[in-house]
């Protein structure tokens, strides 16, 4: 959905080069505009976030991965150690021991491994191995431990898992380089030829220097709070103990991982504490969130808490945002309607009103069916997200 967006875009506007993603996830909105030739910015808080986008950005030779891969796991197999690579409080909780030492092995031999790209690629799946050897349940993103028996009895082989894990990842990575080559985009040392900049910290404290602003904005923000909607924050925390933080980013340092909630913390809304003028501000912009705000004054506190929290911070980063567009350029969200209470949020039409408030026109709001979902359509609180909205927008000039 998202490349056939950027084709209409790309045809009316055969000018755009440059691409913006100020929630860049997992790095669907990179992929597509490496596919389309343009240059690509992306912003993310959570260190696994901008790792995945950063393997994802190249170089794009897996030959030469499968080469290392061999010597890796020769050098695997000779490692007899039973050493533990790594500490934090409750890795005996979270880890067998039996887990700790393979993901320790593997730890080792990609430490040693000399180019950077390549262990960033091999970093990718240890964090999958990790999540999936861990002791807590898969079938939620959320950090929920195993009864006892269960994790006693699970039959865990994390070497293989690994090697499975790499042997898939290089099949996409190979289909995305015949892409990528077809279309004449890569130079002859396998690098993207366009420009690609991915920043760990928050959209907000993203500033572009210079002429090189932003022709589109594109993407997909969370639909509310970590901690109530997806726990990004928690699904990373385990994975990201066994990964060396330099080989993302200086600035991760061991304060991200001070608990399972700091990185949904730091996220939109993990602060709660939100003043009464700074709802009233929000108010003064967005009809719609003066509505909601009125639906939740009778029902629990914590519930407008969360809403007022989250549409504050994502409201502190739009300033920044249009900041970085180019006079004129696209805004394209995806965006979901959150059940809160048994009421429906409307992020979609909150978003489109404080873009209004700071000039932008909207152009297109369309809604689609959500054709593959982690989520059931129904949990015991409400129901959860099932469509979202594609809104494209204009800054004025």
């Amino acid at each position: 959905m998202i490349g056939s967006i950027l084709d209409e875009i790309c045809a009316v506007h055969p000018e755009i080069k440059n691409i913006g993603d100020p929630f860049a996830g997992s790095g669907t909105v990179l992929t597509e505009s490496l596919f389309k030739g343009l240059n690509f910015t992306g912003c993310d808080i959570n260190p696994l976030a901008i790792l995945l986008c950063q393997s994802k950005a190249g170089p794009f030779l897996p030959e030469d991965i499968e080469k290392r891969i061999k010597i890796l796991n020769h050098k695997i197999s000779l490692d007899t150690k039973n050493s533990i690579e790594i500490n934090f409080p409750g890795i005996d909780k979270w880890f067998r021991t039996d887990v700790q030492i393979d993901l320790s092995k593997i730890r080792r031999v990609i430490k040693k491994e000399s180019s950077l790209w390549i262990r960033r690629f091999l970093w990718i799946a240890l964090a999958e191995t990790a999540r999936l050897t861990c002791n807590s349940r898969t079938s939620t993103v959320k950090l929920h431990i195993r009864p006892d028996v269960e994790i006693i009895k699970r039959n865990l082989d994390s070497l293989h898992l690994f090697n499975r894990i790499l042997s898939r990842n290089i099949e996409h990575l190979k289909s995305q380089t015949l892409i990528l080559k077809s279309k004449g985009f890569l130079n002859t040392n396998g690098e993207y030829k366009g420009r690609t900049s991915l920043n760990l910290l928050n959209c907000r404290d993203y500033k572009i220097k210079g002429s090189n602003k932003w022709d589109v904005i594109f993407t997909s923000p969370p639909y509310g709070d970590n901690s109530t909607t997806v726990s990004y924050g928690q699904y990373s925390y385990l994975p990201l103990q066994w990964i060396d933080s330099h080989d993302i980013d200086p600035s991760f340092d061991k304060t991200y991982l001070n608990s399972t909630h700091e990185i949904d913390y730091r996220s939109l809304g993990g602060s709660k504490k939100v003043e009464d003028n700074t709802i009233d501000i929000i108010t003064n912009k967005s009809i719609s969130f003066k509505k909601i705000i009125s639906a939740y004054r009778k029902q629990p506190k914590d519930r407008l808490k969360r809403i007022s929290a989250f549409i504050r911070d994502l409201d502190l980063c739009l300033d920044q945002m249009i900041f970085n567009l180019q006079s004129g350029g696209l805004l394209v969200w995806i965006i979901g309607n959150r059940n809160v209470g048994g009421k429906s949020v409307p992020l979609d039409q909150i978003v489109s009103e404080l873009l209004e408030y700071r000039n932008a026109s909207l152009l297109i709001n369309m809604e689609r069916r959500i054709p593959t979902k982690r989520m059931a359509l129904k949990n015991n609180v409400s129901k959860t997200i099932s469509s979202e909205t594609i809104i494209i927008m204009r800054k004025g000039k």
